[in-house]
């Protein structure tokens, strides 16, 4: 996408069986691993907050493609890049809401509209940057040549957008919370059902850039390749929940241990001693582990962990593919503006 200045057609809108006449507007619901929805506050009315939306344009435009548009003019999102349309359940695959804006003066009503008919569209987030701190992913200039929608966005809860939206707009965020009800409930359970559980053995010959992403982090080129062919073997248990991990990292013999480390949901401190292959030497490494909107994995899942370390930032990225484990590593070193992204395949041994 561009932002170069588009000409929108008309918005379409639809005649109910009273007579009234109503915008038809879409919805982009973008949640994130704790199912919490972004939303923007809007620009000139403090305090305002609501989801990215706006008209669907004459002329062919579904709600869906509407929603995907109204996402990155607004905030600067891309569908398949940042976030993924989520999986629905056939009876789901519409959610939808009229509410009234009369005695509003808006030029809604002005314009002879009882008021909006807004179809949902819904996104996973599949961005770290976008999960962990909307401001580090969001555009709010707004693009296609359209005027800037929002000063600011956070991840709230919907009860919280429900009890804090515009009354006149409440009744559509009251419908998706509804609706949303099984949605949630299904990427709790996607997340818990992620089996990462097993030994995993590096299959060194499928490695992509393995050894250049070592190479970013300080090691000699000599060193990097011999690091990157040699036995990688790790032993991944479940944690006292589901989404959580213990790893257990042997030395190349794949017998002696060489570190065991929880992976926690959330925000944790890794202190260590030392030198490390990936870190460097002894330290403290600041980590976070959450669950993203993945294409590439079975069932759309995968485990992040992000490290901020010694020799710069790491996100881990793994996800089970056709009973493989497949492990995307991208690391941007201090002072660095392009990411180094290696992958690894592993099997279970």
């Amino acid at each position: 996408m561009s932002d170069v200045p588009r000409q929108h057609p008309p918005s379409r809108f639809v005649i109910d069986d009273e007579g009234l006449k109503w915008r038809s507007c879409a919805g982009a619901a973008v949640f994130n691993s704790k199912n919490e929805i972004l939303i923007g506050e809007r620009m000139g009315k403090p305090g305002s907050w609501q989801t990215p939306q706006g008209g669907v344009d004459d002329g062919g435009e579904t709600t869906t493609e509407a929603a995907i548009r109204e996402l990155y003019e607004e905030v600067g999102l891309e569908d398949g890049k940042h976030v993924r349309l989520e999986k629905m359940d056939g009876e789901m695959s519409s959610i939808m809401c009229q509410y009234k804006t009369e005695g509003t003066g808006s030029w809604l009503e002005k314009e002879g509209f009882a008021g909006q008919e807004l179809s949902w569209t819904i996104f996973r987030c599949s961005d770290s940057n976008l999960e962990r701190d909307p401001s580090l992913a969001c555009n709010l200039s707004g693009l296609n040549g359209e005027k800037p929608e929002f000063t600011a966005v956070k991840w709230e809860s919907l009860d919280w957008v429900v009890d804090n939206v515009w009354e006149k707009k409440a009744r559509p965020y009251q419908v998706l919370r509804e609706a949303c009800v099984p949605i949630m409930k299904r990427w709790e359970e996607r997340c818990a059902d992620l089996d990462l559980s097993g030994r995993w053995s590096r299959d060194s010959d499928r490695g992509v850039d393995v050894a250049e992403g070592l190479v970013a982090r300080g090691l000699t080129q000599e060193t990097a390749l011999v690091k990157a062919t040699e036995p990688y073997i790790q032993l991944w248990k479940r944690h006292a929940t589901k989404c959580e991990w213990v790893v257990t990292t042997y030395d190349a013999d794949g017998i002696k241990p060489r570190r065991e480390l929880h992976y926690p949901v959330g925000e944790f401190v890794e202190t260590y001693e030392g030198t490390a292959i990936l870190f460097g030497d002894g330290g403290v490494i600041q980590r976070s582990c959450f669950y993203l909107a993945e294409k590439d994995a079975d069932d759309d899942v995968a485990h992040v962990t992000i490290s901020e370390t010694p020799r710069g930032r790491e996100e881990s990225l793994r996800y089970m593919k056709n009973g493989e484990l497949f492990l995307q590593r991208s690391f941007l070193g201090p002072g660095k503006t392009d990411q180094v992204v290696s992958r690894e395949v592993f099997i279970r041994s």
